[in-house]
């Protein structure tokens, strides 16, 4: 258990850090802070250094409140019982919004929120999409409001860089990511210490993981592999793990703390589309570099910069069958757009590619194609749009 003026000894020496914080507001503060008229639990979850805790100075600053870090080593002795003292504290203070950071590493949060969330408002926020399921969610459902924090899209790296739109900083943008320290620091080195964290922190040390160095090769391998196809018992042989169910696992657990994301190849039939290939997408272009590729493909990261910014708003998938496209954009599994990605198409062979199976597609589904790409292509045809990167990523 931890005493009551241990609590507020840290709620206070935290409100004295966030005073002093220089925060750069993110586009995702807006709707937090609206979020706070309502009665439901605000829960913010995302990857582990997108900024999370700093959207929470924002909305301290803005709003007030109580906010407590529950990674504080002072706390590492937190008990459920420890939560009636919070509430007493939080209580006392104007507003009663109470801001619990990382809320994960707090045995019972969940049944708290549940009791208190109609006396204060509670804003909770964790590094794992599970979050609100299993039995979190028989305590909470139907009383949350959750939103997604991911790392810097293109105008908030602008934003943080204090630059302007343009080619070259979209090489930038391509180069460094967009988890917040990296952008405003320019320290790639950094992005080796979030993997190692997020693996072992947030993979390992929450699962029983019969491999666990196992956990590691296979992250590795996809950053390696990003926008390739993939099946399980591929991963199976690179991964040295006996079992496609194992990859499996292992895999949802990557994806579980947003280190990934897969994305199917496209059919009419549900069931096909279970059996066929996948594509794998990481969260930043920055951890795509701690993959041991051979080459510098930067067209591969391009087209996951381009995922990254589309899955915001689109049902993605990738297509095959004679008209091969990089993302058919869908709403639920009606087609709508297809688009292709290449950095630059300026030989013939690169032209075709991108260009024929775009405008098949198109044709088949009566949609709408789009080729991006960081040069201008010269010679697409009319029913084609050309969409420049550094623009495209620009639009919501």
């Amino acid at each position: 258990m931890v005493s009551k003026d241990v609590i507020e000894d840290t709620i206070d020496d935290w409100g004295g850090r966030i005073a002093q914080e220089k925060v750069i507001p993110r586009d995702l503060t807006r709707q937090l802070l609206d979020s706070l008229t309502m009665e439901e639990v605000t829960v913010l979850t995302g990857v582990r250094r997108s900024g999370k805790t700093f959207m929470l100075y924002d909305l301290v600053k803005h709003h007030g409140g109580t906010y407590i870090n529950f990674e504080d080593e002072r706390l590492h002795r937190f008990q459920l019982e420890d939560f009636e003292k919070l509430l007493d504290i939080a209580e006392e203070r104007a507003p009663k919004v109470l801001y619990l950071d990382e809320v994960q590493e707090a045995p019972g949060w969940e049944k708290f929120a549940h009791r208190a969330h109609r006396r204060v408002k509670l804003v909770v926020t964790g590094s794992n999409s599970c979050l609100l399921s299993a039995d979190y969610s028989r305590a909470l459902v139907g009383r949350t409001k959750t939103f997604e924090s991911r790392p810097l899209d293109f105008k908030e790296f602008l934003r943080f860089r204090g630059k302007g739109p343009g080619r070259a900083s979209f090489l930038e943008y391509m180069r460094l990511g967009g988890f917040p320290r990296i952008a405003l620091t320019g320290d790639l080195g950094l992005a080796r210490e979030y993997l190692d964290r997020i693996v072992h922190r947030d993979v390992m040390a929450r699962n029983s993981m019969r491999n666990p160095g196992a956990v590691m090769d296979l992250a590795l391998y996809l950053l390696s592999n990003v926008g390739k196809e993939f099946s399980y018992r591929s991963l199976k042989e690179v991964s040295g793990l006996k079992h496609d169910a194992t990859v499996k696992e292992y895999l949802n657990r990557l994806e579980e703390v947003f280190l990934f994301r897969t994305v199917k190849r496209y059919s009419g039939s549900l069931k096909k589309q279970e059996t066929y290939p996948k594509k794998i997408y990481a969260i930043d272009s920055a951890l795509i570099g701690l993959g041991k590729r051979l080459d510098d493909d930067r067209g591969l990261v391009l087209e996951n910069l381009v995922y990254n910014h589309l899955s915001r708003s689109w049902d993605i998938y990738f297509h095959r069958d004679g008209e091969d496209v990089d993302f058919l954009l869908c709403r639920g599994t009606r087609p709508v757009e297809a688009v292709n990605v290449t950095f630059e198409a300026a030989r013939k062979e690169t032209f075709d590619r991108e260009v024929v199976g775009l405008q098949k597609l198109a044709d088949r589904y009566k949609i709408k194609a789009r080729l991006v790409s960081v040069y201008p292509v010269k010679g697409i045809p009319e029913t084609i749009e050309g969409s420049l990167a550094h623009r495209f990523l620009l639009k919501a």
